[in-house]
């Protein structure tokens, strides 16, 4: 059943989060190259990778989040059961969060 539902969500659910996450990682990159231009102190590396890992972090929360309110007024219908409520939408957002992380760490 759970392979059913991904089967049947990767056209419709899967593309609308894949252009969610390309611009919200678009945008994050684009201010993590100004954040770049615009610092001058001989911070380190690792503070460097911190910022980064963070700043993808909260672009794909964010990035789910404008998804799903976005959904609403388009669609005037929640598509997605477990984002009807709040904790739905903030486990949803998580998941953002994560893949976040995740597309920071393998890039």
């Amino acid at each position: 059943m759970v392979f059913a539902d991904m089967r049947g969500l990767a056209l419709t659910y899967g593309m609308i989060i894949a252009v969610a996450l390309a611009i919200s990682f678009f945008i994050a990159h684009l201010l993590l190259n100004w954040l770049k231009k615009t610092d001058n102190s001989s911070a380190g590396q690792s503070k460097s990778n911190a910022i980064t890992i963070l700043m993808f972090g909260v672009a794909g929360a964010v990035g789910f989040f404008v998804m799903l309110v976005a959904m609403q007024p388009i669609l005037n219908v929640t598509l997605i059961a477990g984002a009807r409520t709040w904790m739905g939408i903030i486990a949803q957002c998580f998941a953002g969060f994560v893949s976040g992380i995740c597309f920071a760490k393998l890039s």
